[in-house]
């Protein structure tokens, strides 16, 4: 199942969604099970399988240089997602990052019938359709959105998500679960401290 499916990611950013969450780097444990980190691009073929499964495949795999590309790429935009608001818009080396690897998939504008307008890869190759994970990116900067795009905080997690909150003010992918273990982890932590009278 798709991250974006399993998560109810509305279809307009499913796509940038499922890309950031490919790497999945979480290792809590929950009712006694540890949840193994995974990567779902983690070589060539495996890309070439995760383009496929979204209709983004152009004929040709995708070669090694590809790869490296595509895991560039995916490495940027999780860089930029995890910052907070305003070190987003003054991190220039992290900016300058995503800008290099986006580079390698340019867009064009073009209006639909209807009158509608897109992004679209502007030039074909194996990987061109993770252009379409760019303009997903554009849109929701265009819309104010971007923000609600953002790293759970728990250090256990790091799992991308979009805050649905009036506010856009949480933390965590999950309350209930990260936002849990982490103020139970921090209280240990506080405890564990030895008292003035125990120290020594």
């Amino acid at each position: 199942m798709k991250p974006s499916d399993k998560f109810s990611v509305t279809g307009e950013i499913a796509l940038l969604y499922d890309f950031v969450n490919s790497l999945d780097l979480r290792r809590y444990v929950e009712q006694g099970r540890s949840h193994v980190a995974s990567d779902e691009l983690a070589a060539p073929a495996q890309l070439d399988a995760w383009l496929r499964a979204r209709d983004l495949s152009e004929p040709g795999a995708p070669t090694a240089d590809d790869h490296q590309q595509a895991l560039a790429l995916r490495a940027a935009l999780r860089s930029f997602l995890e910052l907070t608001a305003s070190e987003r818009a003054t991190d220039t080396v992290v900016a300058a990052r995503l800008n290099a690897a986006a580079a390698n998939l340019p867009l064009f504008f073009k209006v639909l019938e209807g009158g509608g307008v897109t992004l679209q890869p502007s030039r074909l190759s194996a990987c061109s359709g993770l252009g379409n994970v760019l303009a997903e990116f554009q849109r929701l900067a265009a819309t104010d959105r971007l923000g609600r795009l953002k790293a759970c905080a728990s250090d256990e997690c790091g799992w991308i998500f979009y805050d649905r909150s009036k506010p856009s003010n949480r933390r965590w992918c999950s309350s209930t679960l990260c936002g849990n273990r982490q103020k139970t982890r921090s209280y240990r932590d506080r405890h564990k401290r030895p008292s003035e009278g125990d120290a020594r």
